[in-house]
């Protein structure tokens, strides 16, 4: 009788372990998508005199990557990739420029989302911070109309935030599709431009100093209100962009307020992991932060970011360029994610991910086929996270495009061709935006640049000349994704299957 026990339990293992293992709990998730925080200014990422104790907690408790991208140097090319998993310049904007504050959402609302794919999988979902990716159908929106299609049209239950950051206007938060904090009987306007720019409507406007503690607060309320079922956080806070303007509660860095702000940016992080812990919810739920770009660099400004720089943080590490750049320091960001028991604690990763992949990542771990024509340019790397760090990565080249000079560059390996010959002509959305490029491209160089990034990361030496082998394949990579294919995930595959 025990054998034939033994036999029936068998049998019925094999027979439903596949489906017990499907139905087992899956994780909620929290994406934190930081604004213009550099490479090297975390101290996990090598920052020195810096207080980051949360970021730091997140890398030793999971794994940090060394070689993760945004796919374009800007706010609204990473922001966009990241939702959808596709390249920003497959879209019809493609100078790739950030999205204006009132231009129309840049997300078709049939298409496949991070909050889509969640939402579809029974989770709650809400976007809370800076959103830059568009409201509304119209040229210009209507800020006295509700804000749609928005967030809530492409897979979010609950958006709170602002529409770009703190210094465009209308400089009000939104709730939902509305523009809220309106003055009683008037319409909302933007009047003026440049320096005398300003909103008429909103009573009061936020202060810029609050910011970050107003949408921490939204963020961790909601996690409060929303953790009985699963869910997913896209928490994007406005910290490190510009106007620099900590909290007075942090203050006293030896980089002055821009080290204030980034340590604000740790504080927040350090209030979304609390509050995890106090819902006992640490252990099932994926944490992924990283950023949307590289930090500013602009040595002729008086920012705050150079008085960090004169003070000795290297705000991009050893990586040249920042923000808007070609170069890695534009692309490369801090990438540090974290589930107990799932991914390695206190690991590094050296291979090649980029922001885009989060999508068919997710999918992969929700178990969900991605269908045809969706994520296009988004691999599962789900052996980058939560396998052996130095296994045959899932990627081995990423395309990157620049807003300074509208310049595509790809890596592939250690390999990284900046293109200059035979680029695409400047489709800019205006003729400003035309005239910066072309003027822009009088000063770069005229022929393709190659670097070798395992032996020379700052990009300081061209070896196009010593490589035009390796030149010709790069050449020829860039062309297959950008001109002749509209994705670079094959089609036919679905999640874990690329």
């Amino acid at each position: 009788m025990h054998h034939r026990l033994v036999l029936l339990l068998s049998i019925l293992c094999a027979a439903f372990g596949h489906s017990l293992a499907a139905a087992a709990p899956r994780p909620n998730v929290i994406v934190i998508l930081s604004d213009d925080l550099g490479y090297g200014s975390l101290t996990c990422y090598g920052a020195k005199g810096l207080h980051t104790p949360a970021l730091d907690r997140l890398a030793s408790e999971g794994r940090r990557f060394t070689n993760a991208y945004a796919t374009g140097s800007v706010c609204s090319p990473t922001r966009y990739a990241l939702m959808t998993g596709r390249y920003f310049w497959r879209t019809d904007v493609k100078d790739g420029y950030a999205l204006l504050e009132d231009s129309p959402l840049d997300i078709e609302s049939n298409r496949l989302t991070l909050a889509s794919l969640a939402k579809n999988q029974g989770y709650r979902t809400a976007a809370i911070g800076k959103w830059h990716l568009g409201f509304g159908t119209s040229a210009k929106t209507d800020w006295n109309q509700p804000l749609t299609p928005g967030p809530l049209s492409v897979g979010f239950d609950y958006y709170f935030g602002l529409a770009t950051h703190i210094t465009n206007h209308p400089r009000a938060y939104i709730e939902d599709d509305t523009l809220i904090s309106r003055t009683a009987g008037q319409l909302v306007a933007v009047e003026g431009r440049g320096k005398d720019q300003k909103t008429v409507g909103i009573d009061p406007l936020p202060a810029a100093d609050t910011v970050m503690d107003t949408l921490t607060g939204k963020a961790v309320a909601w996690l409060e209100e929303n953790h009985q079922s699963p869910f997913f956080l896209y928490f994007a806070p406005n910290a490190v962009h510009h106007p620099i303007t900590p909290s007075q509660r942090f203050h006293g860095s030896r980089y002055g307020k821009y080290g204030d702000f980034i340590e604000e940016l740790d504080w927040s992080v350090g209030r979304i992991l609390e509050t995890l812990d106090k819902l006992k919810l640490a252990d099932n739920t994926l944490v992924i932060f990283t950023s949307d770009n590289g930090g500013v660099m602009n040595p002729k400004s008086a920012g705050d970011e150079n008085v960090a720089l004169k003070a000795g943080l290297a705000i991009n590490g050893i990586l040249r360029g920042g923000k808007h750049s070609v170069f890695e320091g534009g692309f490369r960001e801090p990438f540090i994610i974290r589930w107990p028991g799932r991914v390695p604690a206190g690991t590094v990763c050296d291979q090649i991910v980029c922001h885009a992949d989060v999508l068919a990542t997710l999918a992969d771990v929700l178990n969900v086929p991605l269908p045809s024509g969706s994520a296009e340019d988004s691999l599962d790397v789900s052996s980058s996270c939560f396998g052996d760090a130095a296994a045959r990565p899932a990627r081995d080249s990423v395309v990157l495009q620049a807003a300074a000079a509208a310049e595509y560059a790809v890596r592939q390996g250690p390999w990284k061709l900046i293109e200059h010959e035979n680029r695409p002509p400047n489709p800019g959305r205006n003729p400003v935006i035309n005239k910066r490029t072309l003027e822009q491209r009088k000063h770069t160089p005229q022929h393709d640049e190659l670097f070798n990034l395992a032996d020379d990361p700052s990009e300081t030496h061209d070896v196009a000349a010593e490589h035009p082998e390796v030149v010709a394949r790069l050449r020829t990579l860039l062309h297959e994704v950008r001109d002749v294919h509209d994705y670079s995930r094959p089609m036919n595959a679905s999640a874990g299957e690329q």
